[in-house]
């Protein structure tokens, strides 16, 4: 229990730093910046175990162990828009492929991390909107199988 006790303390000063650093650090002109490259770890997420007795089973968790929660993805998506703030004037106003590029592990928490951050990052506008009820819209989140990951990393985003 301690080191998730420590995980989260990790994940919760970093997730604190992001911040203090989005907001004291002024903004980047789009005339000296070239490239963007951030790494960041998956939100909030449930137990990967416990401990036998403990009475919260992995069947008292809906998501079940090692899943994002909704504060994970709420947390994701807060941070894409911080971003979106962040980089104002660099990038587009729109998703475009060419450039961005989003890699995860093949994880479901760090997957969900990737695209709860893109729906922040880039809310759907003009004509991306395919469904007026929905304000979101698909985008790629690259993967390799687990076995083949040889760099383990949580979800990294490209900007050009």
């Amino acid at each position: 229990m301690a080191g998730g006790l420590l995980g989260w303390s990790r994940a919760a000063l970093l997730q604190l730093l992001l911040g203090v650093n989005l907001m004291v650090m002024p903004a980047i002109q789009a005339r000296t910046l070239r490239f963007v490259t951030l790494l960041y770890r998956h939100g909030d997420r449930t137990p990967v175990k416990t401990f036998p007795k403990d009475p919260y089973q992995e069947d008292e968790w809906p998501q079940g162990f090692g899943q994002l929660t909704k504060e994970g993805m709420l947390q994701h998506w807060e941070l894409g828009q911080a971003l979106r703030q962040r980089y104002r004037g660099f990038l587009n106003t729109s998703y475009h492929p060419q450039e961005v590029y989003v890699r995860s592990t093949d994880f479901d928490r760090t997957l969900m991390s990737a695209e709860a951050n893109l729906a922040g990052l880039f809310p759907p506008n003009g004509m991306q909107v395919f469904n007026p009820n929905i304000s979101w819209q698909p985008i790629p989140v690259h993967t390799v199988p687990i076995a083949e990951d040889r760099g383990r990393i949580d979800p990294l985003i490209h900007f050009s």
